[in-house]
């Protein structure tokens, strides 16, 4: 039986520690990568849960059990006449006034731009319609439902992705990640302004209807009024017509008519 000598024994085991430092270093990167990457991961996890990256997704069961209320947004022009125009314009602000509203802009040429609650918009028009001559009206109305609830629902879903950037800025280790995140931060706050500017608007459209009033000059036919004398004015009244009689006989006595040669 053949001894192997102890420095050749050595050599066979060089493959065998080479192979598990090898494999040590492998997990060390391995560690190293998953790490690194769990910032990333948590990233991509706070878009998926905010649903900022993705359309907003309906639930049909809710929408068939609870039916929203229709949001109408109301435009009404109106036309009418009156004698005089500025009185009429005063008259108009003050009922807009008496129903909640309030003029926005008016002129003395008789245009008026009024905002008047929703509410009170059948009244004023019926009130408006009983004092005015000539009174015409066309309204039209908008549904923003769906523009309403859609930015609610991007709104809500902006407010969640801030707050999941902020849990994660806290985490943030190196200047790399904490740059990323604040600048999504700022992409996310400027959404968030753009949706409540948004709804604000949307808000005060559907509470104030917007009514525009045109006024114009009602005409009337002229009437010639026959005067007559009164008791003390007859006998100046016969002694006028006497001196025109007068008046044309002295003419005849000097001016006849000459006939004219055929």
């Amino acid at each position: 039986m053949k001894t192997i000598p102890f420095h050749s024994s050595k050599l066979l085991l060089l493959p065998f520690l080479f192979s598990i430092i090898q494999c040590s270093n492998m997990n060390r990167m391995e560690r190293e990568t998953v790490l690194s990457r769990n910032m990333a991961d948590n990233y991509e996890e706070a878009k998926m849960s905010s649903g900022v990256s993705q359309a907003p997704k309906s639930d049909s069961k809710t929408q068939d059990s609870k039916s929203p209320k229709r949001m109408m947004v109301y435009t009404v022009v109106v036309n009418l006449q009156s004698k005089e125009i500025e009185p009429k314009v005063t008259e108009i602000i003050k009922l807009a006034e008496s129903f909640g509203g309030y003029a926005l802009q008016y002129s003395s040429q008789g245009t008026i731009q009024l905002k008047i609650p929703q509410e009170n918009l059948k009244n004023f028009l019926q009130t408006l319609k009983k004092e005015s001559h000539n009174y015409s009206e066309d309204v039209s109305a908008k549904d923003v439902t769906e523009d309403y609830l859609d930015t609610e629902i991007r709104l809500e879903n902006a407010q969640k992705m801030r707050t999941r950037l902020l849990e994660i800025l806290k985490t943030a280790k190196t200047l790399e990640e904490t740059l990323k995140v604040e600048a999504e931060l700022n992409k996310v706050s400027e959404s968030i302004e753009r949706w409540e500017g948004k709804l604000k608007y949307l808000s005060s459209a559907i509470q104030l209807s917007s009514v525009t009033v045109h006024v114009r000059q009602k005409w009337e036919p002229v009437v010639q009024k026959e005067y007559k004398p009164g008791p003390l004015g007859y006998p100046i009244y016969y002694l006028y017509l006497g001196l025109g009689k007068v008046k044309d006989g002295i003419i005849w006595l000097f001016v006849q008519e000459i006939p004219k040669e055929k």
